[in-house]
């Protein structure tokens, strides 16, 4: 067994209602005048509103709000959310929102938390001390952020994203409240919910998987098989959302110690090019990049298949949703196939986009095509892909996803 270090320090506060324990929360962190990150359709839908209530409550008065995350977030954002918590001389941040909200209060600590522009800890392990306290709670079940070491934000003058990673920045604190997604419409559900998928299988074939990534991507994708399609369909029903959520969780943790893949690299260069979805990317190249690992992953896609043919045995919805498609398999290429086509049907469950034209990716010639590889091959993510691609590789996948 090859070594690994596994890390994930960050706590977890999970259950219905809990983020009204935000105020023990930033107290255990000896903290109390936070500056809280979201955007501003959470905060006209009244999402933070119990949250704000809390403050009040405690005699804190009104905490400070940022709310002008855009789904998409950048620098710029960034930058004003640093100002605005310096004003107020922030000790901590809170982050209540989807992955573009968290990956930006995460950038914004760092701005708080030490002197220099921000942008001169892009890249990994360019942070050599703690950041004040940071507290997710999230409102979507997909990015694992509230668990993970990397932030990414958009550099609008070079049209790509920009990787800051750090042990420093996982949150001293994610709480995770399913109440707060009853609201999220059907597609970001699936949106959503797809991240994570990806997250779960490309973390169980990466080059640097471990036994500990290795059980709580399993458990992340059985979890996730089953509760994705309840979760879409019908968006109150609060066990659903819960399990989504938990499982979006774990898949971040087995991601963040295990790494992701080919998957990744093609959707972080595709989302940032064409502003798509960053669930909605991953959901589109899953099933291509998926086909291009077998050769090199069979054994491990088999042990997903075969793992989630043994949860479906337990859990009759899993057999409702794909039809009784989860038939144990001994030939490890089969099973990989069969895996394959589950992943198919679950996007076609979840009624995602499957080629990039729905999504409004134009038409794009050869020299543009090559160019978008060569970025894909620069992406951090594509170091841990199972299988070694080349430019001519990830040019051929973009096209068969077009």
């Amino acid at each position: 067994m090859n070594p690994f270090t596994f890390l994930s320090p960050t706590r977890i506060n999970f259950g219905e209602g809990t983020a009204a324990g935000i105020i023990d929360a930033l107290a255990e962190l000896n903290a109390s005048n936070p500056l809280i990150v979201t955007d501003a359709g959470l905060f006209a839908n009244g999402i933070l509103d119990p949250i704000l209530a809390e403050f009040t409550n405690a005699g804190l008065g009104s905490p400070t709000v940022y709310k002008d995350v855009p789904s998409d977030s950048d620098v710029d954002c960034v930058r004003k959310g640093i100002e605005l918590g310096r004003a107020i001389n922030a000790d901590s941040v809170i982050a209540v929102g989807g992955g573009s909200v968290i990956d930006t209060a995460k950038v914004i600590n760092i701005g708080l938390s030490v002197d220099g522009d921000v942008l001169d800890f892009e890249g990994i392990n360019n942070l050599t001390d703690p950041l004040k306290p940071l507290v997710c709670i999230p409102t979507t079940a997909g990015t694992g952020s509230e668990v993970s070491a990397v932030a990414m934000i958009k550099d609008h003058s070079t049209g790509k994203k920009l990787l800051f990673g750090s042990r420093f920045l996982y949150a001293n604190v994610a709480i995770l409240d399913p109440s707060l997604l009853l609201s999220l419409p059907p597609r970001l559900t699936a949106a959503t919910g797809m991240d994570a998928v990806t997250h779960g299988l490309e973390s169980y074939v990466a080059m640097t998987t471990n036994p500990m990534s290795d059980s709580l991507a399993l458990q992340s994708l059985s979890m996730l098989f089953t509760s994705l399609p309840q979760a879409t369909k019908f968006g109150d029903d609060i066990d659903a959302r819960a399990q989504t959520l938990l499982a979006s969780t774990i898949a971040g943790v087995a991601f963040t110690n295990a790494g992701v893949g080919i998957v990744h690299a093609l959707a972080h260069t595709l989302g940032a090019k064409f502003s798509i979805h960053h669930g909605v990317a991953n959901s589109i190249f899953l099933p291509h990049g998926l086909k291009f690992n077998i050769e090199a992953a069979a054994e491990r896609y088999a042990q997903v298949w075969n793992y989630l043919c043994t949860a479906a045995s337990n859990q009759t919805s899993l057999n409702e949703h794909f039809s009784d498609k989860f038939v144990a398999e001994a030939d490890p290429t089969k099973a990989a196939e069969r895996l394959l086509d589950a992943v198919k049907t679950l996007t076609n469950l979840c009624l995602l986009p499957t080629q990039l034209r729905e999504v409004g990716v134009p038409e794009l010639n050869d020299s543009d095509v090559a160019d978008l590889a060569d970025t894909a091959m620069t992406d951090p993510a594509i170091m841990f892909n199972p299988r070694e691609a080349t430019p001519e590789d990830l040019v051929s996948i973009i096209k068969g996803a077009y």
